[in-house]
């Protein structure tokens, strides 16, 4: 019994970071895309406009369908590690925080699941605002809506400095078996860890923010922040450096399906 729900685990989070790993390298390749033709990707690209353009190609909904699943299977991975503590965070302060981010994580790939389905299902158009920006006017129109926008920017830019120090720390290995310890693949995902964490981490200032004047149109998800980035001095430099940090986060995603260490 316990052997086949370790096997079924295993599936699992092999299955669900390998569909984490290509949604990360679609999105990364419409941003590249995006860099060498001029006008296009101003506004930046989510997962939702990466299931979009799959639709339209052969074998499109196929491949969505593929997509949902595997990012149920990982969300459902996260809330497993949340609830039982498989990767032993321990039932301290900082343990809980660490199962906290991992039961958001879950959360929220759950809902990128939603969006694939929704597209294969053809009830997805793309238009209206990002998720963020959505959920900012939901809070806003809430009794102390304001605070709550504050403290859930808070609490959003602490998950991106947790990632950014995980990342810098080196503490991403400890959960993997990595059979060689290659300097240029552990500083291209330190790079991929700390890179996805600054972003996140500036979506959680601009919640802040939108909070502070209480304006939801001030809140940014991370496509609109990359359309941000672009505008600004240097700006093409600091969105290819996201794209690129989001393209070696796919990568860090397919390590983690061949190296994790999976164990109820």
């Amino acid at each position: 019994m316990i052997k086949s729900l370790n096997a079924l685990f295993d599936f699992t989070a092999r299955a669900g970071l390998f569909g984490r790993a290509v949604v990360y390298a679609l999105v990364a390749s419409l941003l590249l895309a995006a860099i060498i033709a001029p006008g296009s990707g101003e506004e930046g690209y989510s997962p939702g406009d990466t299931f979009r353009r799959l639709e339209a190609e052969e074998s499109g909904l196929l491949v969505l369908a593929m997509l949902a699943a595997g990012l149920w299977l990982y969300a459902l991975w996260r809330g497993v590690q949340a609830f039982l503590d498989t990767s032993d965070e321990g039932d301290d302060a900082s343990g809980y925080f660490a199962r906290l981010g991992m039961l958001a994580s879950g959360i929220s790939y759950f809902t990128v699941g939603i969006a694939a389905a929704l597209v294969m299902m053809g009830q997805n158009s793309g238009s209206g605002g990002g998720t963020t920006e959505s959920l900012a006017e939901l809070a806003l129109n809430q009794t102390f809506g304001r605070f709550i926008l504050i403290a859930s920017g808070l609490a959003v830019g602490a998950i991106g400095g947790v990632q950014v120090w995980r990342g810098i720390s080196g503490r991403w290995k400890s959960g993997l078996y990595l059979p060689y310890d290659s300097e240029t693949v552990c500083r291209l995902i330190t790079a991929a860890i700390a890179g996805r964490g600054i972003l996140i981490a500036l979506v959680g200032v601009f919640l802040i923010w939108a909070g502070w004047v209480g304006d939801a149109d001030e809140a940014r998800g991370i496509a609109s922040l990359l359309g941000w980035l672009r505008e600004q001095p240097f700006g093409l430099w600091l969105y290819t450096l996201s794209a690129i940090s989001i393209a070696s986060y796919g990568f860090y995603s397919l390590v983690q399906a061949r190296y994790l260490k999976v164990d109820l």
